[in-house]
């Protein structure tokens, strides 16, 4: 009978964890775009966070910085640049006369035979309604506007406290319920991983966006009109998504735009035209390939994930996401690769893989030099796993 007064009580206890769970699931999964941007900006500025240490400066004074530094102006200045994109795509649609056409489209459907007698039939209800759209308008800007303003604060508060007690918080969990240690190699195996790939590979998508719009717009500004880059926003952005492909991917924009340059002016028969063109053609090279290329995919680049599973999830995830996609899939797919490994001949067989990364030290705290390697769980002397060295 006291078995089963303690299993009853078990069970209670255990449906109120579960709904608190599902409750944080729930909350997670409406904020998920927040979520997935607050990981990868915590990926972003947190070898800023590291170099800082450097200094003596406390974590959360350092959490602080490496965001005022970093953070905030990356966020502002993407978010700048995205509106730029979002601009010259319109403008390009309507160059083309895409929205025209579209309307047309919908006017055939509906039964209407050109665009002004839509217009007739709608200039009546327009002048009658005008002031109530304009206030259902109002409210609408203002409700966006502070929709973006508590999703950017979530942002940086979720980031800073990443920074400051996130790495703390995952070796407790480790020390709390890991007995058999192997959910410790699975963090050590994804961490790099995620690092490396988020903090090379997206951040090089974005630092080759901004540069090779910057080198568009400052090219427009003193290169002749017949030889402007048309839409440099747009191509600069282009470049920045072709940077995602080794070697060719950010070649495969600036080149045929550089080459069509070139046919433009020929026919034009003025021959001094070439030259700026050349000069395009050295300076995308240079500035928008080889630089962010060298700096930052060369030096930091993922050890585990295949380069071509990568690629594929930059481009179905925002496909099956939407933008955050971009983010969320290829973590997911770190992942499910890394719990291929490291979990699952765990789950089959109980027996664990070998240590691939001896720096625990230097996820753990979060604030040791990465020259300083701590013994795998396999050496420590008291050959329990889950005992790890943390900062005090």
């Amino acid at each position: 009978m006291e078995y089963d007064r303690t299993f009853a009580r078990r069970f209670v206890v255990g449906l109120v964890v579960l709904a608190l769970f599902a409750l944080v699931a729930y909350v997670a999964v409406r904020f998920i775009a927040v979520l997935v941007f607050a990981v990868f900006l915590y990926y972003a500025v947190r070898p800023i966070h590291r170099f800082l240490e450097r200094f003596g400066l406390p974590r959360r004074v350092r959490a602080g910085l490496a965001l005022v530094l970093f953070g905030v102006p990356f966020i502002i200045l993407v978010a700048y640049t995205i509106a730029i994109i979002a601009l010259e795509t319109q403008t390009l649609l309507e160059a083309y006369d895409v929205q025209g056409q579209m309307i047309d489209q919908i006017l055939d459907e509906a039964g209407i035979a050109d665009f002004e007698e839509f217009q007739n039939l709608l200039s009546g209800a327009v002048s009658q309604a005008s002031l109530g759209v304009l206030g259902v308008t109002l409210l609408g800007t203002i409700n966006l506007l502070s929709s973006m303003f508590v999703q950017l604060l979530i942002l940086v508060v979720l980031t800073y406290y990443m920074l400051v007690d996130g790495p703390r918080f995952v070796s407790w969990l480790l020390e709390t319920f890991d007995e058999s240690g192997v959910m410790d190699e699975y963090v050590r195996a994804v961490d790099p991983e995620l690092s490396m790939t988020l903090f090379g590979n997206i951040v090089n998508v974005f630092v080759t966006a901004i540069v090779g719009i910057a080198t568009f717009y400052t090219y427009n500004l003193f290169a002749p009109a017949a030889v402007q880059v048309p839409f440099p926003a747009l191509i600069g952005a282009l470049a920045g998504i072709g940077s995602l492909i080794p070697v060719v991917g950010i070649k495969l924009v600036y080149l045929p735009v550089t080459a069509l340059l070139a046919v433009t002016a020929w026919l034009t028969g003025g021959l001094s035209l070439l030259v700026p063109v050349g000069v395009l053609l050295v300076v995308s090279a240079v500035l928008v390939d080889f630089i962010p290329d060298f700096f930052i995919r060369a030096h930091i680049s993922g050890d585990q994930t295949h380069t071509g599973m990568l690629l594929v999830s930059y481009i179905v995830g925002p496909v099956v996401f939407g933008f955050y996609g971009l983010f969320l899939l290829p973590i997911l797919l770190i992942l499910v690769i890394n719990a291929a490994h490291v979990l699952l001949p765990y789950v089959l067989s109980g027996n664990r893989p070998p240590s691939r990364q001896s720096r625990l030290r230097e996820y753990t705290d979060g604030e040791s030099d990465p020259t300083t390697s701590d013994p795998t769980p396999s050496d420590r002397p008291d050959g329990d796993p889950s005992k790890v060295s943390k900062e005090p």
